[in-house]
């Protein structure tokens, strides 16, 4: 008998502390008060910010995280988000933005992409970059591009960019001195890195105005 009743004093012991606790969870403490957005790019935690104003004077403890950084990680110049509660009143924001790669160039319209060539803004988003051009026509050269683009690891040679484009069935990289290289999918990263030192090499005994990269060995002109 006496053994039962522990166990009731227990019971009412332990439904008290969750009513009242329920009762303190629930009160204005816990209410956000403020949301921090963390990143590079003013005018994205703007938007970030009016888009999380809503949140504030609801319950912190029944926020789910994982839906908010959802919600963000639509905006496509977000590349990762990190939500996390700072308890008693305040979310804070971790933002990755994608970062201006190259500029994007379809008709009229020149767009910023990062270096996977994820599209993601208009060039007035960002401030002016010596960053190359990527001019497409389509999907499918986009996506070709993307592979000519991902083996460029060089940045010596990256640096020397300024275009890449169609030409005819093959692809063309136009240095900022106007030297073409001819290239296509099939180019290695290695051939790359090759075709700078012979290019740095060579431009220092007689102007180079070509390089074919697409053949076994580097045609220079």
């Amino acid at each position: 008998m006496k053994k039962s009743v522990k166990v009731l004093i227990l019971l009412f012991l332990l439904a008290g502390i969750m009513f009242f606790g329920k009762r303190f969870i629930d009160t204005d403490y816990f209410k956000v008060q403020e949301v921090l957005v963390e990143g590079q790019s003013n005018l994205l935690k703007q938007d970030i910010v009016a888009q999380l104003e809503q949140m504030k004077g609801k319950n912190i403890v029944y926020l789910n995280t994982s839906e908010i950084e959802n919600r963000i990680k639509t905006d496509i110049r977000v590349k990762k988000v990190s939500v996390k509660k700072l308890f008693p009143s305040k979310i804070r924001v971790l933002l990755e933005e994608r970062e201006p790669y190259v500029y994007v160039k379809k008709g009229d319209e020149t767009l910023l992409a990062d270096k996977d060539l994820n599209i993601y803004g208009d060039i007035l988003e960002e401030p002016a970059k010596n960053i190359p051009i990527i001019d497409y026509t389509n999907d499918e050269s986009l996506k070709e591009m993307k592979t000519i683009l991902s083996k460029i690891q060089n940045k010596d040679f990256y640096a020397m960019i300024s275009e890449i484009r169609q030409s005819e069935k093959n692809y063309e990289i136009l240095l900022t001195n106007n030297v073409r290289i001819l290239t296509d999918t099939l180019v290695t990263e290695k051939k790359y890195d090759d075709a700078y030192k012979l290019y740095e090499r060579i431009k220092k005994e007689r102007p180079v105005i070509s390089m074919d990269l697409r053949f076994i060995d580097i045609v220079v002109k």
